[in-house]
Parts: structure tokens; sequence; C-alpha cells
């Protein structure tokens, strides 16, 4: 999974994610996941993903680079 290149999906958030918020600046946005991690108890997969293009979310001087999320809100583009 580290190495594989994601694309984050409103989709994807929307229907597994539905009361959570839904961070619509970072859909459709790509990244190379860094680190994967998944939960021995839930099975939940999580990844720390560096974006291809850093962009600006809640502050204009400082671009996101890097962001963690559970691995159901991405599509996979191309696996490492």
């Amino acid at each position: 999974m580290i190495g594989s290149l994601v694309k984050f999906s409103g989709d994807r958030r929307e229907i597994h994610f539905p009361s959570s918020p839904q961070y619509p600046a970072f859909w459709g946005k790509v990244g190379l996941v860094t680190s994967y991690t998944k939960q021995e108890a839930s099975g939940d997969e999580h990844v720390r993903v560096q974006w291809v293009k850093p962009f600006h979310w809640q502050s204009p001087e400082f671009p996101v680079t890097y962001s963690d999320f559970n691995l159901l809100n991405f599509e996979i583009v191309g696996r490492a």
C-alpha cells in the first residue's frame, strides 16, 4: 500500500462517513501513501497521504502537504 497513488473521493466519504465533516476542499485531490496502518481489532485501514499538489485549506499561509484519513475515503489510482 505504501507508495500507492490515491485520490480523495467525496462520493466515498459521503457513503462511508455520512455523519462526519465532508471536507470538500479535499475532493479529487491526488496523493501518495507514505504510511499505512491496519487496526487489529476493527480491521480499519488508515493512511497518511502526501499530496501531489499541496493546497490551501484553512490557512492561506500554510498549504496542506500531508493528511491522515481512513482508506475508505480514497480511490486507488495506482498500486505500488
